[in-house]
């Protein structure tokens, strides 16, 4: 009986000593394989602003129909509302260039100088269709989107106010995450009578300019 306590004793003592050099070789190729002499990179990303509110100037030719081309400058204000949506108010000057009646005939001027000064106004609503970055290189990206607006607003000049509407589409890029460089197209709609007879005139305007966030 004394034999064979002492063989189970043994046998036990043998299972331990083996069961503890296998957990310490299992623990070594652990880790091995967690250490690494990699260095870890530290990455840095920059967020876009997240304030609402956008303030911005731009510039640029808007074609008044039967009265030419002219520089036009404008200056904007909008609220996003989502990441999508967003409104827009919009307030821009320009001066009437002489019609192509008064070129050609010499005749008296239709509008005075004072008449020729152009002011208007919008409130529109915009959707941002196809966000996404712009690659510049190897080592910059920038993000952009495009936009579509309607609006309605009012054009005052000679003397006279004509209600309006406006269909435009833009392009918004960000060099910074405060900073956004604006490239935009409008269609101004309204009616007027100055030439003797009612009529609907289409008037493009195409300006570029930046906006900032707060």
């Amino acid at each position: 009986m004394d034999v064979w306590n002492q063989r189970i004793f043994l046998a036990v003592v043998l299972m331990l000593c083996v069961g503890h050099v296998l957990a310490a070789t299992d623990q070594d190729n652990l880790d091995g394989l967690l250490q690494t002499d990699h260095d870890r990179r530290v990455v840095s990303r920059d967020q876009l602003d997240s304030e609402d509110f956008e303030i911005g100037v731009s510039t640029g030719l808007i074609n008044m129909a039967d009265f030419g081309t002219s520089q036009v400058v404008r200056l904007r204000l909008a609220y996003h509302v989502t990441e999508d949506f967003f409104l827009e108010a919009d307030y821009g000057q320009a001066e009437l260039q002489e019609t192509s009646f008064e070129r050609l005939s010499g005749a008296a001027r239709l509008l005075d100088d004072d008449q020729r000064d152009v002011t208007y106004y919008n409130a529109s609503i915009g959707y941002k269709v196809f966000p996404g970055e712009m690659f510049v290189g190897s080592k910059y990206a920038f993000y952009g989107n495009g936009y579509v607006s309607l609006g309605a607003g009012n054009f005052h000049f000679a003397d006279e106010n004509h209600a309006s509407f406006a269909i435009g589409a833009g392009f918004q890029l960000f060099p910074t995450d405060w900073l956004a460089i604006h490239i935009d197209l409008r269609n101004h709609v309204f009616e007027h009578d100055l030439l003797g007879e009612t009529l609907t005139t289409q008037n493009l305007e195409a300006t570029i300019g930046v906006s900032a966030f707060f």
